[in-house]
């Protein structure tokens, strides 16, 4: 199978990028990573000043040992700007194929900082540039990050600086945060403000709770804690909703990013029209050598359906996407039980009684359906552990 790939013209080696974060915050770390198969790395966030970054930024959401969520209190790149332009000069001379995109970030009112900054990693050799216009902490207080990505002329405003001065010549490609109403309409004033493509999307703001015998905030600076960035599995279902919106509408090319932790992720956000796809906290909590069990899973998924190559499938299931009035009221489902395979836990019976409709009654100590009362929720579906209970379709007919 062919994992090639390319966005905005730029062929790629395989999907997977490393995104803007820890993982990229210099040049052995991204070395590193490409020495191992990594495609390309959006580079940690400049800016104009270095930053000090706080101690104890981190806090996770556990489900058992697994982690189900990720929040961070990272600000961007501790380097300096001249340190980046060394960076990425080394990087493209000594990774030539790589694609090597960098993350810039400048004040709201300065198009001086922004124009700088974009000019300093073009001349050291960045394919791309992708405009911070979501980090969800530390710089909304100061109109940085978020803060300009929730406004939408402020966006196409900055997006017009660059592409307005004939001297940035390479790609402008705008990441955008999920926390707005309605993120096409950011992306299509981004989009008729000339970017060549879009991310999306960076972490989503969040608290991620307290540590209930201490009661200590997490995660915890001195006593005290700030709304952060959540990222990993949680934030999958809304990538994927933005990626979809922004596939569509404005419909320029869109690099995926949020809560992608294997290869399978990847397919979904490929399915819908994301021809690369960005990584930071799996790579955090696996490290580097987690992309070849993604190749092999992606590599997988390509197998079940017989496709041999990415753009075989890029985009194949955005039609799948529709608003809510277009859904058919008639369709119809039953849920069945294979009875061979319940143990009579009592996970659906319980979650019917409560949360449906007293369909499921409990008959010799197994689960069992009531298809008069079944009105094809799939509450059940969801909560069976044991894939005993499957939905079938009936349009109407029992």
């Amino acid at each position: 199978m062919d994992l090639k790939t390319s966005f905005l013209s730029k062929s790629c080696e395989n999907p997977f990028l490393l995104a803007s974060g820890p993982p990229a915050a210099n040049y052995g770390m991204i070395a590193r990573a490409f020495e191992s198969g990594w495609a390309g790395v959006v580079t940690k966030t400049l800016i104009s000043e270095p930053v000090k970054n706080l101690k104890n930024r981190f806090a996770t959401l556990k489900e058992g040992k697994k982690i189900i969520a990720f929040k961070n209190i990272e600000l961007v790149s501790e380097l300096s700007p001249d340190q980046w332009y060394a960076s990425i000069l080394k990087l493209k001379t000594d990774f030539p194929e790589k694609l090597i995109i960098a993350s810039i970030m400048g004040d709201a009112l300065s198009s001086k900082q922004w124009l700088e900054l974009a000019l300093g990693c073009q001349q050291a050799g960045a394919d791309m540039l992708e405009l911070n216009f979501s980090c969800p902490h530390g710089y909304p207080a100061h109109g940085q990050g978020a803060a300009i990505g929730q406004h939408a002329d402020l966006s196409a405003a900055i997006v017009r600086w660059l592409k307005d001065e004939a001297s940035v010549r390479i790609p402008v490609i705008p990441k955008l945060t999920p926390a707005v109403a309605d993120i096409s309409y950011v992306g299509r004033a981004v989009a008729e403000a000339g970017a060549d493509g879009l991310c999306a999307v960076n972490t989503f703001p969040s608290l991620m709770g307290f540590d209930l015998k201490s009661l200590t905030p997490k995660a915890g600076v001195n006593g005290y804690t700030t709304s952060g960035g959540c990222s990993g599995k949680a934030l999958k279902p809304i990538a994927l909703r933005c990626v979809a919106d922004l596939c569509r509408d404005p419909g320029i090319p869109v690099m995926a990013c949020g809560g992608i932790s294997d290869g399978f992720d990847a397919a979904e956000f490929i399915l819908l029209g994301a021809p690369v796809i960005q990584v930071c906290t799996a790579v955090m909590l696996e490290g580097r050598g987690i992309l070849e069990k993604m190749k092999y899973q992606l590599e997988t998924f390509m197998g079940w359906h017989n496709y041999s190559h990415i753009d075989e499938f890029c985009g194949l299931a955005l039609p799948a996407i529709r608003p809510f009035a277009e859904l058919d009221l008639d369709y119809a489902v039953k849920a069945q039980i294979d009875r061979e395979k319940c143990e009579g836990c009592k996970k659906c019976y319980n979650s019917c009684c409560d949360g449906g409709y007293q369909a499921i009654e409990m008959v010799n100590a197994r689960a069992s359906v009531n298809v008069d009362l079944c009105t094809g929720c799939s509450l059940c579906f969801q909560v069976c552990p044991n894939e005993a209970i499957s939905m079938r379709e009936t349009n109407g007919v029992e």
